[in-house]
């Protein structure tokens, strides 16, 4: 996926692929409040009194490639280079053109037979809770459309081989979330997710290929995404957070040791818009997290624990104190690497409430540890350079955008 030079166009995908099932388009940290001022509407970060980069490859290199081997770090906390005092996340004038449509996820998701939904059955549109509920239940494939907001309470099943996306701009499912037990094959794509009383979605127990795309999550009571107990193979694309503190748990227990060979997950192009941890916290999985925009963040933004193999890959840290953390809490430290970030700060560094969080640094930088697997050894991407993730993210992310 790419970016070129800017223009005016919106994203806008026809229905007649959304009615194929394609691409149309456990906590122990503290609940602090919301920092004043967190996160925002939406609008172009302010500029920057002062910037840092990554230590890896110069930023903005683009297509990424395979070596077919380990990606290794220094080992702690690694050192960032002075760059400009403006920052570069600036979007005046118009948007970035708009990115390549995708007919299917890219990432751990394109694995293991790929991920295709409901692509092929019966298209559902459905307007209420009953409808819903009847539409997700059982295996066979099906294409199901959101019109409109659904009131939901508690966890709700999803069944296999299901496409779920909303209809236009303004799809919501309101008060409860969707639940991945044992299930194999779901997309989620185009809906907005708001005061879940537990989970937004929960992914769990054997669960595998699972695309989550172009969501909006906020204000859920427990976790925005749980992926869990020996899920596999899920891709979480162009999605919005905010609102919200503890936002998405891969690995639910440090005892959970039979979750080592699962858990891999890939996150890109996600815009985490004042949230506050979990971004994600990561338990014995292999993570690749690229392109993404950390904006606001106030205790952290990647954690690997618990032998944990993560990737930090072209991400745009803005206000995050802490962008990389290696172990958290209690946690033993996993492997964390990363390579082509951006972190910049525009403010002094705010009080954290999170008792696991230290004193935050005057500058920040991404705390690395290990090795870490290559991403381009088992799955074709390509990585925007880190400059144009705020853009591409704040202007294309989220619900209503497909």
């Amino acid at each position: 996926m790419t970016s070129s030079s800017k223009s005016g166009r919106s994203l806008v995908f026809p229905l007649a692929l959304l009615a194929l099932g394609l691409c149309a388009c456990g906590g122990d940290e503290a609940t602090p409040k919301p920092a004043d001022g967190a996160g925002g509407a939406g609008g172009s970060p302010p500029a920057s009194a002062g910037a840092t980069s990554g230590s890896g490859a110069p930023a903005g290199s683009g297509a990424t490639t395979g070596s077919g081997g380990a990606t290794t770090s220094s080992g702690g906390s690694t050192a960032s280079s002075a760059a400009s005092g403006t920052s570069s996340a600036s979007t005046g004038g118009d948007p970035p053109d708009p990115p390549t449509p995708e007919d299917g996820p890219v990432g751990f998701a394109s694995l293991n037979g790929g991920t295709t939904g409901g692509e092929g059955g019966m298209v559902v549109t459905v307007s209420d809770a009953d409808a819903l509920l009847e539409a997700m239940a059982g295996t066979e494939p099906r294409v199901i459309h959101i019109s409109g907001t659904i009131q939901l309470s508690g966890m709700n099943d999803v069944g296999s081989n299901k496409t779920i996306v909303g209809l236009g701009a303004d799809a919501k499912i309101v008060g409860g979330g969707l639940y991945l037990y044992r299930e194999k094959n779901v997309i989620i794509r185009n809906i907005t997710f708001e005061d879940a009383n537990e989970d937004a979605i929960g992914i769990t127990t054997e669960t595998t290929n699972v695309w989550i795309d172009h969501c909006t999550f906020m204000n859920g009571a427990d976790g925005l995404i749980d992926i869990v107990r020996e899920s596999s193979y899920v891709t979480l694309s162009w999605n919005v957070f905010r609102n919200h503190h503890k936002t998405i748990l891969i690995g639910h227990s440090d005892a959970a040791s039979a979750d080592a060979g699962f858990l891999k997950v890939t996150l890109h192009h996600n815009w985490f818009d004042g949230t506050q941890t979990r971004h994600p916290s990561v338990r014995y999985g292999q993570v690749h997290v690229f392109n993404n925009y950390y904006l606001d963040n106030l205790s952290y933004g990647v954690a690997s624990r618990m032998e944990a193999d993560v990737f930090v890959e072209g991400n745009y840290f803005l206000n995050t104190w802490f962008p990389c953390r290696a172990g958290y809490a209690d946690s033993e430290p996993g492997d964390i690497v990363e390579r082509n970030n951006i972190i910049e700060t525009n403010m002094p560094p705010p009080p954290s409430e999170d008792p696991n969080d230290p004193p935050p640094p005057a500058t920040p930088v991404c705390e690395t540890r290990g090795t870490a697997f290559d991403p381009a050894a088992m799955y074709s991407y390509t990585a925007d350079p880190a400059e144009s993730v705020p853009a591409l993210v704040m202007s294309y992310a989220g619900a209503g955008r497909i």
